[in-house]
This record gives C-alpha cells, sequence and structure tokens, in this order.
C-alpha cells in the first residue's frame, strides 16, 4: 500500500500546479484485452472487457510533459481471477512531435501500479498515439497502451487498451494577437530648394561675324557652345538676342543686318538643342550706338549681338 499511496501523492501535486495553460485533464474510454492471461486450464476464459480511464497533465516544454492517469480495464476472468476488476496506476513521461498546429503524434514510457484481481504489481508502461488540437482549450487524442507486466501468482499478462479521449487544458486562452508593426512614417519629402538667378547679359562683338555679313566666323563657335551649355543646364531660362550695327551705311540696310545676325545667333543655339520657345531674336540696327561713330574703333564696338538673360528660378539639385 506505500506504493500506491507514493501514486497518490504525486497525483496531489499535479493537481496542485497553478491553473496555467500547461495544466489540462481528461477522460478516456475504449476496449482493453489481456495477453498471455488464460491457459488451457482456464474455464470461460475472458480476457476482454470495456475500458475506462482519467488522467492529469502538466507540460513543463512545447514538446516534454508529465501525465498520471486512472486506467480501469474492466472485469476480467482469467487464471487467478474470477470476474474481477483490473486496473492501474500510470506515471509517464510524455514526448509530443508537433506535425502543425493542429496535428500531433507522441509517445509515452514510464511505470503503472496495477491491481489484478486483488493483487497488486508493478510494471512498465509503453504508449503511443495521435493528437488532434480543434481549438486551444480542447484536444481529442486516440492511444494505445500497454502494460508488461501484470502478474498474480498463476500467469504474468500484459494489458493493452486502444482508447479515445478527450482533454481540457486550464488557462489556456488564444493566441495573443500580435498587431504588426507601425508602418514608418511616411516624412514629406523636404521641398526642393529654390534660388533665383538674377539677369544676366553678355556681347559677342565685332569678331562674331564677317564685315558687312551674318555669316558666324570660327571664332564664335566657342562662345556660341558656351551659351548653349549654359542654357541646357537651366531649362528654366530663356534668352533674347539684340543685333546692333554701327552708323555705316542706310538706316535700312543697318537694321536689316541687325536683324539677321541676331537670328543668325539664334539658329546656331537651336542647332545645339536649344527650343525655339525659348529664344527671341530682334534687330536694333545703329538705332542704340553705345559708342563714339567719330572713330574707327568706336564703330567697330558698336557691331555686336547681345546676349540677355532674364532673371529666373532653378531648383537646387541634391
Amino acid at each position: 500500500m506505500k506504493k500506491l499511496a507514493v501514486a497518490i501523492s504525486a497525483a496531489v501535486v499535479l493537481s496542485a500546479q497553478p491553473a496555467f495553460a500547461d495544466f489540462y485533464i481528461g477522460a478516456k474510454a475504449g476496449k482493453s484485452w489481456l495477453d498471455d492471461a488464460c491457459t488451457s486450464m482456464t474455464p470461460n476464459c475472458d480476457d476482454e472487457a470495456n475500458h475506462f480511464g482519467g488522467f492529469v497533465g502538466y507540460d513543463f516544454l512545447d514538446y516534454l510533459g508529465l501525465e498520471l492517469g486512472y486506467d480501469d480495464l474492466g472485469k476480467h476472468t482469467v487464471d487467478g481471477v474470477n470476474d474481477d476488476r483490473v486496473s492501474a496506476w500510470t506515471l509517464a513521461p510524455k514526448f509530443t512531435y508537433h506535425i502543425n498546429d493542429l496535428w500531433g503524434i507522441y509517445a509515452k514510457v514510464g511505470g503503472a501500479y496495477a491491481d489484478f484481481g486483488g493483487e497488486n504489481d508493478w510494471s512498465y508502461l509503453g504508449a503511443a498515439g495521435v493528437e488532434l488540437k480543434p481549438h486551444q482549450k480542447v484536444a481529442v487524442r486516440l492511444e494505445y497502451q500497454t502494460l508488461t507486466d501484470i502478474s498474480n501468482d498463476y500467469v504474468r499478462a500484459e494489458g493493452n487498451s486502444a482508447t479515445l479521449g478527450v482533454l481540457y487544458k486550464f488557462g489556456a486562452s488564444e493566441p495573443a494577437v500580435v498587431a504588426p508593426p507601425p508602418e514608418p512614417e511616411q516624412l514629406p519629402e523636404p521641398e526642393p530648394e529654390v534660388q533665383t538667378m538674377k539677369h544676366q547679359t553678355a556681347k559677342m562683338g565685332e569678331e562674331t561675324f564677317a564685315l558687312n555679313s551674318a555669316q558666324l566666323t570660327e571664332a564664335a563657335q566657342s562662345d556660341l557652345d558656351k551659351l548653349a551649355a549654359f542654357l541646357n543646364k537651366y531649362p528654366q531660362s530663356n534668352v533674347e538676342l539684340v543685333g546692333h550695327t554701327d552708323s555705316s551705311g542706310s538706316d535700312e540696310y543697318n537694321q536689316q543686318l541687325s536683324e539677321k545676325r541676331a537670328n543668325a545667333v539664334a539658329d546656331a543655339l537651336v542647332e545645339r538643342g536649344i527650343s525655339e520657345d525659348r529664344i527671341s531674336a530682334r534687330g536694333v540696327g545703329e538705332s542704340e550706338l553705345e559708342y563714339d561713330e567719330s572713330t574707327p574703333e568706336g564703330r567697330k564696338k558698336n557691331r555686336f549681338v547681345e546676349i540677355i538673360v532674364p532673371e529666373f528660378e532653378y531648383q537646387v539639385e541634391e
């Protein structure tokens, strides 16, 4: 009876555990049979019966627990037992492999203390089963169990059972829903820095054209390349071209020549990729003389095309 007291004490210890999600209790029912419990001398041998049982358990880890059970193998008539009940207390670690969140398989290897028709005996325990968990708190299991050594003065039998069980987990709750991490705050893109290019002027002098001609010289090509590069770099800009002449010749001739020279520069810029919409060209002839016409040097300086880039705003590149 001391051995039985030890088993009951273990049950009390398990029952005293806090009601965490790891603690569970369950019941099972099925069929049991005793192997090697009957001999040729056994009259009216009855080694099969209905099986009922209960169990409590505690899962220390996701795959490891400890389970205490009581098995009522039913009434049997075998050698040394006449229509008497066979039962056992069992204690075994339970090893579980989770196939997925719904299904798992498990095995138990431990010991049992059996009552075989009024005689007590220790036995090894082995069990295997599959477990279905349709709910966080409830599981259903199908189990095969064997007690390897149930003995009396007449036979050494093996107690087997196949049962369907259900268990309930205390304190278990639905898994906490973890909120997804907040999306990083979308900071507004910084406004591009805007600067203002001030009004600019330049001159393409008398060396830009041949005498009395609107034909651009080779010397003018470098200045035209630089002007086109500036306009391409700042597509917000526009350019005004104003042709000037000295007072030699008639007013009408000088007006036409100044217009032709301004248009020649405009055409050269278009050839370099500048849109016509950004270019304006006009001539003023001899109407806006800047230098003294009484000397050849002064007349020479009055022959030019004025380059005017009005003030504009542009975005500073990062």
